[in-house]
């Protein structure tokens, strides 16, 4: 039996997953090498492609953005010799390689004259660790330079919001350091699991999501946003009295055309401003009603006052996370008076009226 057999037989899983992954490592380190020889050789050209990148897309079938980035990688890598070594022979993997590079950019010369004990540093250290220690290296070896380049990230922030398909709301983007520390915090104090009721099954990802949507509704509800075309910022739903009812009813949906249930409506339009629009068929404007607050700013005071916080058993998000609940929704009568009304918060207003939860009693 061959000695080499015997070895990974009493290889244990961690020893196995530890040899593979230094094997991964320097299979990319020799895929960069190799892309790095094609691109600065023409090798390209004598398989029939204008770049290096084009022939990656067609012969390897990565993406246009994973070729332009191996190229990248692999021109930076032939000025770079030590990093290549510290690469090729899994001293350092790829994503250590990728921050050693971008710190090459912001003072060159210093870090010629520091490669060998920068790739010692990062190779021992974790990637959150590694990143801390070139940030500050960068400000050492160039302070303007490390100006420049923090002024780099803060130009690369980026927010996307669409509306997809189904009415749900994608969002995708990128924040500065400063800026995303303002965000997480903001999140954080909005997601403490002290703040939250001790039964609550929501993931992580979902009170996040919760925590923005309440930041956001603050933000329209208590600050004195801009007046633009008459209106101040605001969330329109258009909705048949049917539907408010509690029947299937058209219209019931956001301004921009997204159809919601009328449970749905019934939940916004327990605290919000109702305009009365009265039509025949489906352009003739017979009569446009004023706005009328459903619960008057005196009355959410003493509500406030009676309430503090949000009613349900167990939970104490602080008022100004709350909305004015109609214990009796005023589309079937109910009156818009304190002995009607009940703070909830917007996750347990949510669940009240989808059926899915109780409400308190009122003492």
């Amino acid at each position: 039996m061959r000695a080499d057999v015997a070895q990974n037989w009493s290889e244990t899983p961690v020893d196995e997953l530890v040899r593979l992954s230094l094997e991964v490592t320097m299979l990319q380190a020799r895929v960069t090498d190799l892309v790095g020889r094609i691109d600065a050789d023409g090798w390209f050209e004598d398989a029939g492609y204008l770049s290096t990148a084009a022939l990656l897309r067609d012969r390897v079938g990565v993406s246009a953005t994973e070729a332009s980035r191996q190229v990248g990688e692999a021109r930076a890598l032939r000025h770079h010799a030590g990093i290549a070594e510290a690469y090729s022979s899994a001293q350092i993997d790829r994503p250590r390689v990728a921050i050693l590079l971008a710190a090459s950019r912001v003072a060159p010369e210093a870090f010629d004259r520091d490669t060998r004990l920068l790739v010692d540093t990062v190779s021992g250290l974790s990637m959150k660790d590694s990143c801390r220690a070139l940030d500050y290296w960068k400000q050492a070896a160039d302070q303007s330079a490390a100006e420049f380049d923090a002024e780099r990230s803060h130009a690369r922030r980026r927010l996307h919001a669409s509306v997809t398909l189904g009415g749900m709301v994608r969002i995708d983007g990128e924040l500065d350091p400063a800026g995303g520390q303002t965000v997480l915090t903001a999140l954080r104090s909005l997601t403490d699991p002290l703040q939250l009721d001790p039964d609550d099954t929501c993931t992580p990802a979902q009170r996040r999501a919760d925590a923005l949507v309440d930041i956001c509704a603050d933000h329209l509800t208590h600050t004195n946003t801009a007046v633009t075309g008459a209106f101040r910022p605001q969330v329109s739903v258009i909705v048949a009295l049917e539907a408010l009812e509690g029947g299937a009813a058209q219209p019931c949906e956001f301004d921009d055309g997204v159809v919601i249930t009328p449970e749905t409506a019934r939940r916004i339009a327990c605290d919000s401003s109702i305009s009365r629009v009265i039509v025949r068929g489906e352009s003739e404007t017979l009569d446009v009603g004023r706005a009328t607050r459903t619960v008057p700013a005196a009355l959410r005071k003493a509500l406030i006052i009676r309430d503090r916080h949000c009613r349900f058993a167990g939970c104490e998000r602080p008022h100004r996370w709350c909305d004015a609940h109609h214990l009796q929704h005023w589309a079937d009568g109910g009156s818009t008076n304190l002995d009607n009304l009940i703070l909830l918060c917007r996750r347990h207003h949510r669940a009240v009226h989808e059926g899915r939860a109780e409400l308190p009693r009122l003492e």
